[in-house]
């Protein structure tokens, strides 16, 4: 199935499984264009009659530049699909893995612009997931140091921006390898009302389930030289630094899919997880001082030795490609 012009909306994932329960059900969700993009491990006979096949050959035929630069064999590769969803005129943008079966009402997002509660004492990371489960879990990517830093229960409803937002996900939410270790327990998260995260406070969100407006298509950007344990994570808190300096944050909300989670061996999740341990809290605060343009951001970390030369590169492509379909990068 070729993409529905008509629809302004789009969900991206890769795989390299044949089409699971969770890619199936998203194919038919009424509104929306599903595209899969594939890898060199996806079988060459993948089929789903709903899905927008981006096979290996059609990425190559695409004329982005960061097609023609961007390594097989990596998450990352998921950047082909969200300019392709954005060149076919995408204004929002869903992604998810193919292990996240959507529930009946996962479509009743938020607005951009909507009344919602927020923290009330802002502070540097927080554990979102205590302000929707008492389980002692955190999300992937918040430092250890700041496990027990629990959202602030005084909280206020005021007007908030909201370009990206994060719903979580029941069953087996996405925690770091360690807590996975030592938390053995399924989890299905209290169905709390949405909760905006303000400027100078930071919370990791993934790519696992997350809505995206137009106005932060810019940082939708994946790192080829990080993990993909770690890339989304990071990319994540790139893109909250540059959303406080517009005033604007990230709205997490109630879980709206459960996560059949496919195998995993903890021990290679744990060690491509080492440098989200070891280093996030300095790369949060090299960030912190950055006081630079998004375009050049990546050379600001790859010169603090955070991404390698590659990323400076892809990323280069990516704002050159974004600028081609006629995305206002600011």
């Amino acid at each position: 199935m070729s993409f529905n012009a008509k629809l302004n909306r789009a969900i991206v994932i890769t795989s390299i499984n044949y089409p699971t329960t969770a890619i199936k059900k998203l194919s038919q969700i009424e509104g929306w264009n599903l595209i899969v993009v594939s890898d060199l491990k996806t079988p060459l006979d993948w089929k789903c009659k709903d899905a927008d096949f981006l096979s290996i050959e059609r990425q190559n035929s695409l004329q982005f530049k960061i097609a023609k630069l961007i390594p097989y064999n990596h998450y990352s590769r998921k950047n082909i699909g969200y300019l392709y969803a954005i060149s076919k005129g995408a204004n929002l943008l869903y992604e998810t893995d193919d292990d996240n079966v959507p529930y009946d009402f996962w479509s009743t997002f938020c607005d951009i612009e909507i009344q919602a509660k927020i923290c009330s004492k802002p502070g540097t990371f927080l554990n979102i997931y205590s302000y929707f489960t008492n389980e002692n879990i955190w999300p992937r990517g918040l430092p250890f140091k700041f496990i027990n830093n629990r959202v602030d229960m005084e909280i206020n409803v005021t007007n908030v921006i909201a370009p990206v937002q994060q719903g979580l996900a029941d069953l087996n939410p996405d925690i770091d390898a360690v807590c996975r270790f030592v938390y053995k327990k399924n989890i299905f998260f209290l169905p709390n009302s949405p909760l905006f995260i303000p400027p100078k406070t930071f919370c990791p969100f993934n790519s696992q389930n997350t809505l995206w407006y137009k106005e932060a298509f810019q940082y939708l950007f994946l790192p080829v030289s990080l993990s993909s344990r770690v890339t989304d994570i990071w990319r994540g808190y790139i893109a909250q630094h540059f959303l406080h300096r517009n005033n604007q944050g990230v709205l997490f909300c109630r879980p709206s899919v459960i996560h059949i989670r496919n195998k995993h061996n903890l021990i290679q999740d744990f060690n491509e997880e080492l440098k989200m341990y070891l280093y996030t809290i300095k790369f949060v605060n090299v960030l912190k001082m950055y006081t630079g343009s998004f375009v050049d951001v990546m050379d600001y970390l790859y010169e603090h030795s955070f991404v390698k030369k590659i990323d400076v590169t892809l990323f280069q492509a990516w704002i050159s490609d974004l600028q081609d379909l006629g995305l206002y990068i600011n």
